[in-house]
């Protein structure tokens, strides 16, 4: 009882840590272009019962947006999505406890950027991220105690993990292979595992009562290569994506940790990879090396479900340090985390993030702005009927303004397109029936002219990182 007492203390101890990093100052990076999108779904879905699949319309599996619109009761919108991902981020941490009876991977976990920058984030990829590693998890323990109801457990976890996202389908393959490698006996009972992938895809198929299904598979092909267009380049995209690899675990993981392994050696006499090394290994590269493969777009939050496996092997090469000996070492290792995990919780404006990343910052996807001109703009609906017309059709805007502004009385948003040269006719009837009139544009793509600029006056105008600005017009 005393062991379990301390155990749970400073696991306890732990996730408190990890909830203060995440939480504290969560809304420091504005809202991302995805993000507008997830969280306008989760409200529209908490408003029209009928509308609980609206994300199949664009190919996107709705139980990230399910969960938020269930924290939407409570929170306030972009708060409600991206509390969604810290939770997902609690569970990975107490996985990967228990997976190794360590407090190391956990500890790893809280201080790696690459796993801090999206457990502050409104996206689906965390809840994909935990539902994997909880997949590895109990596939371990049914390998070595195989169970019906345990089967039954890892099926119903691979379907909300297929729920989440498509490339949850690596979860469900690994799964098998798995079961089979821990214990090659395991291949009379087969049928435990295959019972688990039975049950996802019933699951799974639950979307099928959504009338859009069929555009997950079309929106997919936007993402992937097909096989036979891999193999006529089958080192276009894998290399360029692997050079991608190497400059986001450079940027978020930090060169000490990756290389780390050099001081197993060093302090290791003897080296000997066990079973679960290698089957940490291949939950880490084999999907790693598909989405590489395949990914016609590829950015860090596609592979954040790979990281945890990556986690466990680095606490199998600092495990050595792991000691009242060797921490100061270990501390050391983690300074540029720690710097890294500051910079992106209080100065994210300066972060230089790699080529594959700038959205989140810099450019129409970064969301600088929108929520004082949403205050504004609520606040003008107190006294007079309000419309805005919007860059765009969806994403940042109008969905980033719409987030902040639903169900507020008199105010109404909509896009009305990019690089548009002169101010939409039915803006223009708002303002002749009395309403007042507004348009929220980054300034890069307005492309009114003189004339049309000189109906207009200038009511907020907010700087974004790259230069650009995000401009609140009044007609």
């Amino acid at each position: 009882m005393k062991n379990n007492f301390k155990i749970f203390l400073i696991l306890g101890i732990i996730c408190l840590i990890y909830l203060f990093t995440r939480i504290y100052n969560l809304t420091s990076l504005p809202v991302f272009g995805d993000e507008a999108i997830y969280v306008r779904w989760s409200q529209i879905i908490k408003s029209v019962d009928t509308l609980r699949f609206i994300p199949l319309t664009d190919g996107k599996e709705p139980l990230f947006m399910w969960l938020t619109a269930l924290n939407l009761k409570f929170f306030t919108p972009l708060i409600a999505g991206r509390l969604i991902s810290v939770f997902a981020g609690l569970g990975t941490i107490i996985v990967l406890y228990l997976l190794t009876s360590s407090y190391l991977p956990s500890l790893i976990y809280i201080f790696l950027p690459f796993v801090f920058f999206f457990d502050r984030l409104a996206l689906a990829d965390n809840l994909l991220s935990f539902f994997g590693l909880l997949s590895l998890y109990l596939t371990l323990k049914l390998a070595k105690y195989p169970r019906w109801d345990l089967s039954m457990i890892l099926g119903v976890v691979l379907g909300l993990a297929w729920l989440t996202k498509s490339p949850a389908i690596y979860f469900l393959v690994l799964a098998l292979v798995t079961f089979i490698f821990v214990k090659p006996a395991n291949i009379k009972k087969i049928y435990f595992p295959l019972l688990s992938v039975l049950i996802a895809f019933i699951i799974y198929n639950i979307l099928r009562l959504g009338p859009q299904f069929s555009q997950i598979a079309i929106r997919n092909q936007d993402y992937v290569w097909p096989l036979s267009e891999i193999l006529k380049h089958p080192l276009d995209p894998l290399v360029p994506h692997i050079k991608d690899v190497i400059h986001l675990y450079s940027y978020f993981i930090s060169l000490p940790i990756l290389l780390s392994p050099l001081l197993f050696f060093i302090f290791r006499k003897k080296i000997k990879f066990n079973q679960y090394f290698l089957i940490y290994f291949a939950w880490w590269i084999l999907p790693l090396i598909a989405n590489a493969a395949m990914a016609k777009v590829f950015t860090a939050r596609y592979i954040l479900f790979t990281i945890p496996p990556l986690i466990l092997l680095f606490s199998y090469f600092l495990k050595p340090l792991f000691s009242k000996k060797y921490f100061l070492i270990l501390l050391l290792l983690f300074i540029p985390n720690i710097w890294r995990i500051y910079q992106i919780c209080f100065y994210p404006q300066n972060l230089k993030l790699t080529s594959t990343e700038t959205g989140y910052v810099f450019g129409w996807t970064s969301g600088w702005g929108i929520k004082p001109d949403a205050d504004y703009l609520i606040s003008r609906s107190k006294v007079a009927n309000v419309i805005v017309g919007t860059e765009g059709a969806f994403g940042t805007l109008p969905d980033g303004l719409q987030i902040y502004t639903n169900n507020v009385p008199r105010l109404t948003v909509f896009g009305v397109g990019i690089n548009i040269t002169q101010i939409p006719a039915k803006l223009i009837d708002a303002y002749n029936h009395g309403d007042e009139v507004y348009l929220l544009f980054n300034s890069s793509r307005l492309k009114l002219s003189s004339i049309e600029m000189s109906k207009l006056t200038l009511i907020k105008n907010t700087p974004k990182p790259d230069g650009d600005s995000l401009v609140l017009y009044r007609l």
